[in-house]
């Protein structure tokens, strides 16, 4: 993975963990300046690796990833 990639993973989760704002890639998408499809993109990384969740129609943060 690039650099600029785990940078844009790290953006998506640091705003997943923030708050109870829609976490919905077309939401994230404008707040963290980055393209729906990036945001994508790093959710599914992210869900790979145990970070995230797509739980009931948004993506949720989670505590304490798989090892």
């Amino acid at each position: 993975m690039s650099a600029a990639s785990a940078a844009r993973d790290a953006a998506v989760l640091a705003a997943l963990q923030a708050g109870p704002s829609s976490s919905l890639p077309m939401h994230l998408a404008p707040a963290l300046g980055l393209r729906i499809a990036q945001v994508s993109l790093s959710l599914q990384r992210l869900r790979k690796s145990g970070h995230v969740r797509f739980e009931a129609g948004n993506w949720i943060a989670i505590e304490e990833p798989r090892a």
